[in-house]
């Protein structure tokens, strides 16, 4: 039974997880995330269900029953049309060709935090896209094996699908709202078609990575 204050995101986001808990207060406008994948718990939120690896936005309400969540409190309150604020997004998070030295990241308006692990099996962390319409690039295998997802957190996002690894072979998106977290791409084998995401503003999303 736990409710830990996670600081991977700070100074920008107060984020934390909460496990094992009867009841937690999201006061204020929250975005509340099921992180209960192993178990396939939902949660509640005045007697309705929030099943898992499905997120909503909240105001001043008791989140209930929870096996594994994630909060993210008064999470609108940081401008992205502040330069001030983009200045310091990207000064203390690290580019994304910085944190894997993967060639199709380099040049791309990608920022991303520290990686925060949770509940023993997942990792997350918060990227922000400093443009509009600018794409991550498609990739179909990851750094180690895991199921991932994509949860928004500010601004506008989608998720792309191609039959091979060229843009022009797309067949299939998501759009992502804050709140959003996209249907699972991945097999039941662990297999993922080429894919990426794209920023439609300058946004905040969260990658959530499942170890299998």
């Amino acid at each position: 039974m736990s409710i830990q204050r996670l600081e991977f995101a700070e100074p920008f986001f107060q984020v934390d997880y909460v496990e094992g808990e009867a009841s937690c207060a999201a006061s204020g406008r929250c975005l509340v995330f099921n992180l209960a994948e192993r178990s396939q718990k939902p949660l509640y939120i005045k007697g309705i269900p929030v099943m898992p690896l499905k997120g909503t936005v909240v105001e001043d309400v008791t989140v209930e029953h929870i096996d594994r969540a994630l909060i993210v409190r008064d999470y609108d309150r940081l401008r992205l049309d502040d330069p001030e604020v983009v200045r310091q997004l990207k000064s203390t998070w690290k580019s994304m060709y910085e944190r894997s030295g993967l060639e199709r990241h380099k040049g791309i308006p990608y920022y991303k935090s520290p990686k925060a692990r949770v509940g023993g099996d997942t990792e997350i962390n918060f990227c922000f896209v400093s443009e509009p319409m600018a794409p991550s690039g498609p990739h179909r295998d990851h750094d180690r094996d895991f199921d991932e997802v994509h949860a928004q957190i500010r601004g506008f996002g989608k998720m792309q699908k191609f039959e091979e690894n060229d843009v022009s072979t797309f067949y299939q998106e998501t759009f992502l709202a804050p709140g959003i977290i996209h249907e699972k791409f991945y097999n039941e084998a662990g297999e993922y078609p080429w894919h990426q995401y794209q920023s439609v503003t300058p946004c905040v999303y969260m990658p959530i990575e499942i170890d299998r």
